[in-house]
């Protein structure tokens, strides 16, 4: 363990087409669950996806408009290209069905954040997404120049105060050897516990940033780490002061990475991005920060990973075997309660998970009231006013095409409201937490009906479908006659109809309900871990390897399975 922390406390229709190869810097999504209580229907800018695929199209038409920030490629129904499909609200039980609405709202976005530079191998080529990891809000436009600035400020990746010609390459190489000397004194001082050495770069002439960084040390200090280091990656902008002679003082903005592993959590580092400005008042001075804010999401990397719980609060952490639960101080012994919830909830996970290995050992939840902190953990883009949590992965540092780890944020305003809700939202983004270091496959060919399917079942694989919300459902559409027989395709979540989207949740639980109570649990985490990982050649191939039986043949049974049950 890292000597930095303290002692010991811690994709749906059948296709040939390959689900391996994923394109590079892509990964898995977050996974925020509906509010109860909420019922707004978005109207997306970019039409619907043709049925059974996923359709991405190129930024940057003529009449449309960009999403936020430089992302190559856009979902036709994510302008803000950063949250992605929805699962089932586990609350439906005591919902009206108008609650529903919120899975088109989870349905219609889907996370690129890990979207590579997909220029270098042909900018028609498909990008895909997280099936199952997340849903978000779709906004009805992206911000374009000229409008309002996006709540959390300016393009954090340069500071609009720099003014002054351009430094010289020479100088640019000098602050960033110098930044990088400033950032390896915070590896070091972290691992010593000693608080001086970690804001002795500071300018300290600033107070609040002062403190800010002394507060963040001491949080930082209370999470177990495996690894914790600082890097400055590079320099982004860098001026000379106007009217300087000699190229010097140089004031410039430098991405720095916090890039760590927490304890029982991670199977890789992972990497939370800041922009640093300092100043550097001459060749050889040693700089100054003077400004430390959170980067932007990246294409290339994905969520910046800021702000982070050890950013916002004065921070609670609670550890068991399998969890650590971050929270602020003030929430007392409620965290400790919710922290003994979740171990229960991670507990049952990893007992219910029987597929490969290589998945999450355990899960980093956050735990808020503050619906200003929820929005923004992690990353710029928000969930979703309505949603009650979500599952976010950070991509592994070096390595954009893996998960090192995921990170957990629930409301708590919205556990507090029902006990069981409070315990399915838990196993719900734990169990995509837990799956999210094994993707590899093209999210292209990960249908939405086995990813929300299996999430659905696993979270409530101990209760019978019996009367339950999911089989009241398929039953009113067999006595209606609306029962199709087919597998929901990845249009139905995507539908403007909020009863096709609840009818493809309960479709898509059942059809994993089926699998499971017929070829057995082991075989649903076969299956789910094979499309997941592309370990088959195509989706028809991953369910005959589970259960012998081709896609086909595998929806009349269950189609007939259906009927017979709930008919």
């Amino acid at each position: 363990m890292d000597d930095s922390a303290p002692g010991p406390m811690v994709e749906g229709e059948s296709s040939d087409a390959p689900i391996s190869g994923g394109i590079p810097g892509q990964t898995r999504g977050a996974t925020p669950y509906p509010a109860p209580g909420t019922n707004r229907q978005p109207t997306p800018y970019w039409p619907a996806p043709v049925p059974g695929a996923w359709q991405w199209t190129p930024t940057g038409f003529p009449g449309q408009r960009p999403p936020f920030g430089q992302i190559p490629y856009a979902h036709p129904g994510d302008p803000q290209r950063l949250w992605p499909h929805a699962v089932v609200d586990p609350r439906r039980d005591q919902q009206t069905p108008a609650i529903v609405a919120l899975s088109l709202l989870a349905a219609v976005v889907t996370l690129i954040a890990y979207v590579g530079v997909a220029a270098d191998r042909g900018a028609a080529r498909s990008a895909g997404a997280a099936a199952d990891s997340a849903h978000g809000e779709t906004h009805p436009y992206a911000p374009q120049a000229g409008d309002p600035a996006r709540p959390g400020g300016t393009n954090p990746t340069k500071d609009p105060g720099l003014t002054g010609p351009t430094a010289s390459s020479s100088a640019e190489a000098a602050v960033l050897t110098r930044t990088q000397a400033l950032a390896a004194t915070r590896t070091t001082a972290l691992r010593a516990n000693d608080a001086a050495a970690f804001t002795r770069g500071l300018d300290k002439n600033d107070k609040a940033l002062l403190d800010g960084q002394n507060r963040l040390f001491a949080n930082l200090r209370k999470i177990p780490f495996d690894e914790s280091t600082w890097n400055a990656k590079r320099v982004t902008d860098a001026r000379t002061d106007p009217g300087a002679t000699g190229g010097w003082p140089v004031t410039a903005t430098v991405d720095v990475a916090f890039q760590h592993k927490i304890t029982g959590a991670d199977v890789g580092a992972v990497a939370e991005h800041y922009v640093w400005t300092v100043r550097c008042a001459t060749s050889t001075d040693p700089c100054a920060v003077t400004k430390v804010v959170g980067a932007d999401d990246s294409h290339v990397t994905g969520p910046s990973g800021y702000p982070a719980p050890w950013d916002l609060w004065d921070l609670a952490v609670e550890r068991r075997a399998h969890v650590v639960t971050l929270g602020d101080r003030s929430l007392g012994d409620h965290l400790r309660i919710r922290a003994d919830e979740a171990e229960a909830a991670a507990t049952y996970d990893l007992q219910r998970w029987s597929g490969p290995t290589g998945t999450s050992p355990g899960f980093v939840i956050a735990l808020t009231r503050e619906r200003a902190d929820f929005d923004k953990m992690y990353s710029r883009e928000s969930a979703g006013d309505w949603a009650a949590g979500f599952a976010l992965p950070l991509s592994a540092s070096g390595d954009n095409d893996r998960v090192g780890g995921s990170r957990v944020v629930i409301d708590l305003t919205e556990m507090d409201r029902d006990a069981v809700f409070a315990k399915v939202i838990l196993r719900h983004e734990m169990m995509h937490a837990l799956l999210d270091p094994i993707t590899r496959a093209d999210f292209t060919r990960i249908p939405l009906w086995a990813a929300e399917g299996f999430a659905d079942w696993a979270a409530q694989a101990d209760r019978s479908i019996r009367g339950t919300y999911e089989a009241r459902g398929v039953a009113d559409l067999i006595h209606n006659g609306k029962f199709k027989g087919t597998l929901p395709t990845d249009a139905d979540f995507d539908s403007t109809d909020e009863d096709v989207i609840d009818a493809a949740y309960n479709q898509a639980h059942l059809a994993i309900r089926y699998l499971a109570d017929t070829y057995g649990a082991d075989r649903a985490c076969a299956f789910i871990a094979d499309v997941y990982q592309g370990t088959s050649s195509s989706l028809d191939a991953a369910m005959r390897a589970a259960t012998g039986k081709n896609l086909s043949e595998f929806e009349k049974a269950w189609a007939d399975w259906t009927r017979k049950n709930f008919g």
